[in-house]
């Protein structure tokens, strides 16, 4: 498990001599050293944000092929699901297939900043699917949302997106487990 001073990071329940993961994933306090740093959910929410939006203020492309640094200058994927893997400090970039081993569905009332909008799971692999961070509601009548996304054509991207996905009812609300 890689130790971050900044950032959430995944921990593993525990792993197996041959590093095979047993055990839920979730998105787990940093640690600093071997003290665990007494984080709030609120804390861990906005430094999600804060981590997702270190590639939306420089723009970074998009690409299914490329590696751009996180703010602690570990190396994701530079699509849609190595922008939420990077934001949520997960240890690898997950896909849109495996994002959902370390999530869980949640109604649309419950979202909360740092939660995902996912077209994923079996076959949704490659540009199949999509997934895109929630910041918000963007109107009461919850109906649009402030989302930041890694996208093929503008890259990673602050927006307001309609509900659930530019009205594309195939998009799922989740939570990163643990968080």
């Amino acid at each position: 498990m890689l130790t971050r001073t900044a950032g959430t990071t995944l921990a593993a329940a525990g792993l197996v001599a041959g590093g095979a993961l047993v055990g839920p994933t979730v998105i787990a306090p940093e640690t600093s050293g071997t003290v665990a740093a007494a984080q709030s959910v609120e804390d861990r929410r906005q430094n999600i944000i804060d981590r997702a939006k270190h590639w939306t203020d420089q723009g970074v492309p998009y690409d299914m092929t490329k590696y751009a640094a996180d703010p602690d200058g570990v190396n994701y994927r530079t699509d849609c699901s190595g922008f939420v893997s990077m934001a949520w400090g997960l240890d690898t970039s997950l896909s849109t297939v495996t994002l959902l081993e370390v999530a869980h569905e949640i109604p649309k009332d419950d979202l909360q900043p740092g939660d995902i909008l996912l077209k994923g799971g079996p076959g949704t692999a490659g540009a199949a699917g999509h997934v895109t961070i929630f910041n918000g509601w963007a109107n009461a009548e919850r109906t649009a949302y402030h989302g930041l996304e890694q996208a093929g054509a503008t890259g990673a991207v602050e927006r307001v997106i309609s509900y659930p996905y530019d009205q594309d009812d195939s998009y799922v609300p989740y939570r990163g487990n643990g968080l």
